[in-house]
C-alpha cells in the first residue's frame, strides 16, 4: 500500500530510538513508504549539520539509504497542488481580521504528495490536518477557544479540501507504535509487554505526537 509519511512522525520515531520497530512495521504491512526532496532536507540534510540534531538526522537518512521510505522528487507538479491545498485549507476557517492560516509548507505538502501518487495513508503526527478532514466541527470549536471569538466557516471550501481525500487514512506515530505491538513487531527493540508499550507510547507524546494521557491510558486499559 502506498503511503506517505510527514518530517514531524520521522522525527518522532528517531527521536525516540524507535526506528528498528519502525522498519520492522513498514515491512510486515508492505507500504510503500515515500517522502518529498523537500521533506528530506528538513528532516536530514538541514539537522545531520547540527550537533544537537544530527544523529536523529543519521537515523533518518538511514532509512533512506534502506529503502524503508522512499525518497521522491518535488516536481512542479506536486508544488502546484500545494498551491490549490494551500487556497482551500488555509481559506477555511475567519476571524473577524481574516484566514486563519492552519497548515505549513510541510503538511500541504505531504498531502499533495499523496494525492498524486494515490496513497491511501498519511502519517502524520500534528493534530490539524487530521482534525481538519476528519472533524472538522471539533476543529472549529477549538480555534474558537484560543481565538476567543466566533469563527466562520467557508463550507465551499471546507467541502471542497475534503473532497480532494476522501479515501485518505490518517495515522499518527503513536498509532503505529500501537498497531506495530498488537502486531508482535517489538522484538528487535524492547520486550513485548504493557510497560514497553506504554513507554513507547509517552515516549511519541513527549516528541511532539498529539495525543492525551488520557487517549494513552484508556488503550493500555483495553488491551488483554
Amino acid at each position: 500500500m502506498k503511503a506517505v509519511i510527514d518530517t514531524g512522525t520521522m522525527i518522532t520515531l528517531s527521536s525516540t530510538c524507535l526506528m528498528n520497530v519502525f522498519r520492522d512495521f513498514v515491512k510486515h504491512n508492505n507500504l510503500e513508504l515515500m517522502v518529498s526532496s523537500a521533506v528530506a532536507q528538513e528532516s536530514v540534510w538541514k539537522p545531520i549539520s547540527n550537533k544537537r540534531f544530527a544523529l536523529n538526522a543519521a537515523r533518518i537518512k538511514y532509512a533512506f539509504s534502506q529503502k524503508i521510505v522512499n525518497v521522491v522528487p518535488s516536481t512542479p507538479q506536486v508544488r502546484s497542488l500545494q498551491d490549490k491545498i494551500f487556497s482551500l485549507a488555509n481559506r477555511t476557517f475567519f476571524t473577524y481580521a481574516g484566514p486563519i492560516t492552519l497548515l505549513q509548507a510541510g503538511e500541504l505538502e505531504a498531502l499533495a504528495l499523496a494525492k498524486i501518487h494515490g496513497a491511501k495513508a498519511l502519517f502524520i503526527d500534528e493534530r490539524t490536518t487530521r482534525s481538519l478532514l476528519e472533524n472538522p466541527a471539533r476543529l472549529k470549536s477549538i480555534l474558537e477557544k484560543r481565538q476567543n471569538q466566533a469563527i466562520k466557516v467557508n463550507y465551499e471550501n471546507l467541502d471542497a479540501f475534503k473532497e480532494m481525500f476522501p479515501d485518505l487514512k490518517m495515522f499518527r506515530s503513536v498509532d503505529m507504535i500501537a498497531l506495530a505491538y498488537e502486531q508482535d513487531l517489538f522484538d528487535h527493540e524492547l520486550d513485548h509487554t504493557k510497560l514497553e508499550l506504554q513507554a513507547a507510547l509517552y515516549a511519541a507524546k513527549f516528541s511532539g505526537c498529539a495525543v492525551s494521557e488520557f487517549e494513552i491510558d484508556n488503550y493500555i486499559r483495553s488491551l488483554k
